[in-house]
């Protein structure tokens, strides 16, 4: 009697146990691509340097809904977004730029607080019937730091002018076309090219970033040619090659003279700036030149 009981209370254990295990498997997240005007949504092509838009819902299954991430495979792999979270729900949209890469693997994941992950992904193509576009150069400018009275540290790439700060912090017309902010902080970012998007330190200037009303968002990403290659450009063809939204910021940091940064603004439009002199201090200037598409 002694031995059956012992099989019976195994038995019950084993039960428990595997009831207890299939508790604890959880669903994991559901994600999937919207369809909508204007949203990519499954395999397609595009040329190089458009714009394209993406929106992705994501909702939770069992668990709240922790970090989502993107992930673009080309020849090599870019993390384009990486973000927490503690949500049921969330609807997500996204601006990109097409590259020069022949196929873009786009894969989006979404995970729960305990690991369970959601996936969707969708290839893109290079479109080639299209031709590049034609570069607008633009005359040298040259910005001001925070505490030279003498020159303009805002720039309006649209209308090519150049604002005072303060003048700017004042007026949403003027924040409205606003691209770039050059300014001096000596304690980390030293020569720095921002946009009014960007996490700029209280103190530099009289009046906080956070304060502005319109807050454009270029972002910067460095590039590996030389000023000759900057110079004898006349088409996108070398912006959209160096350009990574994956890896591009906010700022453009530590800037010295034959730097070169691709960007994007606000409005989808893509350029690059050549660092031609820097006086470094917080009454110094900077001068570059700036190249875009129309």
């Amino acid at each position: 009697m002694l031995k059956y009981r012992w099989v019976l209370l195994l038995a019950v254990i084993s039960t428990l146990t595997l009831s207890c295990q299939k508790d604890e498997e959880n669903s994991p997240p559901l994600i999937r691509l919207i369809k909508e005007t204007a949203y990519i949504h499954s395999d397609t092509i595009i040329a190089p340097g458009n714009e394209f838009r993406i929106k992705v819902l994501m909702q939770k299954s069992d668990l709240n809904l922790t970090n989502f991430l993107i992930d673009v495979y080309t020849d090599t792999v870019s993390h384009y977004f990486d973000t927490g979270m503690n949500t049921a729900y969330v609807m997500w949209e996204g601006l990109f730029i097409k590259t020069l890469a022949p196929i873009e693997e786009w894969r989006f994941t979404i995970r729960d607080r305990l690991g369970n992950a959601g996936y969707t992904s969708i290839s893109i193509g290079i479109d080639t019937s299209g031709a590049y576009q034609p570069l607008i150069e633009y005359s040298p400018i040259n910005l001001g730091a925070q505490e030279n009275p003498q020159k303009e540290a805002c720039y309006d790439i649209s209308d090519s002018s150049s604002y005072f700060y303060m003048d700017a912090a004042g007026d949403s017309g003027i924040q409205s076309g606003i691209d770039l902010i050059y300014y001096y902080y000596g304690i980390e970012d030293f020569n720095t090219i921002a946009s009014p998007g960007a996490n700029i330190e209280d103190g530099i200037f009289d009046i906080s970033i956070t304060d502005w009303s319109i807050r454009n968002t270029s972002r910067f990403h460095k590039a590996v040619i030389d000023p000759d290659e900057f110079m004898e450009a006349g088409n996108d063809s070398i912006i959209i090659a160096n350009y990574n939204e994956g890896e591009a910021r906010r700022k453009a940091k530590n800037l010295a003279p034959d730097d070169i940064y691709t960007f994007r603004t606000q409005s989808g439009r893509l350029g690059m700036f050549l660092v031609k002199e820097v006086n470094g201090t917080a009454a110094g200037d900077i001068v570059i030149q700036i190249k875009t598409q129309p």
